[in-house]
């Protein structure tokens, strides 16, 4: 016997009728977007779509960068766009823009999103064409642009600190290490790996059984002696805040508060026995890490390396005028 279906039938009108309720999380969560399949910008989350015949929604075939927007201002948003076009080059994937094109719908997407405390995502696809792993059925690459709601576990995070653990799953190596993809399956299974253990992350080992970086952060220590350290870029993404962090942590050096700050092989050993650790990254500045495999860090609470890393960086989001770029807001 034949089952009839109690699916809806809907056509455009029927979903999207209406305005979306007032309640509805995602109005205080996406600001604004932009798409060029539909070549413009659009407020209504409802209409921040991507096909699904993009190559970067079934096969995770893109690349992205991630971007935060401090009071107003784009920080590092040139290192950020140089980041995305080496990851594309590597993925062999064009712009579908030049990288100044980019840049001015970038600003011009967050200006109608109006937040001045936001983060900002700009994706590359591959392109649309079909459900094949062949990138060669997609035409033309695609440009997708959002504005959102900061991170909000960032302040929990930063006075308690993060209890981690070593995942099982393995480092990326050499030029992968570089390509920031949309593919992020291995990084999903990081932080569930570390969810089901009963911890706030996981930090991936490299070739040679030494700490690589987490799973959308890097990673770095500083030692009894007060030595800065982080691994090097061979098999950790080369991290804009952790970039910015290292100039940071050799004026701190100049200034008697850190002895060395240096890029080099670091066993977890050595970090179970670091005088302080944390995580750098886009979203979370600088956090404290206070537990690794189950050793206190330190005296298991935020250090004051730490703290003052995180106090330069965010000083140097508020003033660095070098590395802010104003959103052109209509007032």
């Amino acid at each position: 016997m034949k089952t009839r279906s109690h699916l809806p039938r809907l056509d455009a009108h029927a979903l999207f009728k209406g305005r979306l309720p007032p309640d509805d999380p995602r109005s205080r969560r996406y600001f604004s977007m932009y798409s060029s399949v539909f070549g413009g910008i659009v407020t209504d989350p409802r209409l921040m779509t991507v096909p699904m015949d993009d190559h970067m929604v079934h096969r995770g075939d893109g690349v992205f960068e991630t971007m935060a927007i401090h009071h107003g201002k784009i920080y590092q948003l040139d290192a950020h766009l140089d980041r995305l076009d080496r990851s594309a080059r590597i993925a062999g994937i064009e712009f579908p823009a030049s990288e100044s094109e980019i840049r001015d719908i970038l600003l011009e997407t967050a200006a109608v999103g109006q937040a001045r405390e936001a983060t900002a995502r700009v994706f590359i696809s591959r392109g649309t064409g079909g459900f094949s792993v062949n990138p060669g059925e997609c035409s033309l690459s695609h440009l997708y642009v959002i504005i959102t709601a900061p991170e909000n576990l960032v302040a929990a995070h930063s006075l308690h600190g993060m209890r981690v653990i070593t995942s099982s799953i393995p480092a990326r190596r050499e030029d992968s290490a570089q390509l920031k993809n949309c593919n992020y399956m291995p990084n999903a299974l990081m932080e569930l790996e570390a969810t089901r253990r009963g911890v706030n992350s996981a930090v991936a080992l490299d070739e040679n059984r030494c700490l690589a970086e987490g799973s959308n952060k890097n990673v770095a220590v500083v030692t009894p002696n007060n030595e800065f350290k982080t691994p090097s870029f061979r098999n950790a993404l080369q991290g804009t805040t952790l970039t910015r962090v290292l100039d940071i942590a050799r004026t701190l050096v100049d200034q008697g508060h850190l002895v060395s700050a240096e890029q080099c092989d670091i066993l977890p050993t050595e970090a179970y026995t670091a005088a302080e650790m944390m995580f750098l990254g886009t979203t979370l500045k600088v956090i404290p890490i206070v537990e690794y495999d189950g050793h206190p860090i330190g005296d298991g609470g935020p250090g004051l390396i730490t703290s003052r890393l995180l106090e330069c960086l965010e000083h140097d989001m508020r003033e660095n005028e070098a590395l802010l770029t104003p959103i052109p807001y209509n007032e």
